[in-house]
């Protein structure tokens, strides 16, 4: 998913996290990890993965160990990826409810 272009401080601010990287890196997206891009923020929260994100398009990693960081890319640490990536997900794309039907003519029909 697109999201307007953040920083990586300014992200980690909304989610509480610490982050290692320039406080200004670009993020430019959020994915989960079989979809990332260049620029996108995945997690992971489990060790079996960590190589698996670290090695991933994603030029953000939201993890909940301190690892060495690959070159070119950027963590953010979170004692709980899962909840700050839903976090993130929330607040760049809040619910919101459908209040109209999907044509006019189920509408119609309804009626």
């Amino acid at each position: 998913m697109k999201i307007k272009k953040s920083t990586l401080k300014s992200i980690a601010e909304l989610i509480d996290a610490k982050y290692v990287g320039p406080a200004n890196f670009p993020i430019t997206g959020l994915n989960e990890i079989h979809k990332v891009e260049a620029g996108d923020i995945t997690f992971v929260d489990h060790p079996k993965y960590y190589a698996k994100a670290l090695n991933s398009a994603a030029t953000v990693v939201l993890i909940n160990k301190e690892v060495d960081c690959p070159e070119g890319k950027a963590l953010l640490l979170h004692p709980d990826p899962f909840d700050a990536f839903v976090r993130l997900m929330r607040h760049f794309r809040p619910f919101e409810p459908q209040t109209t039907p999907i044509s006019d003519r189920l509408a119609r029909a309804r009626r």
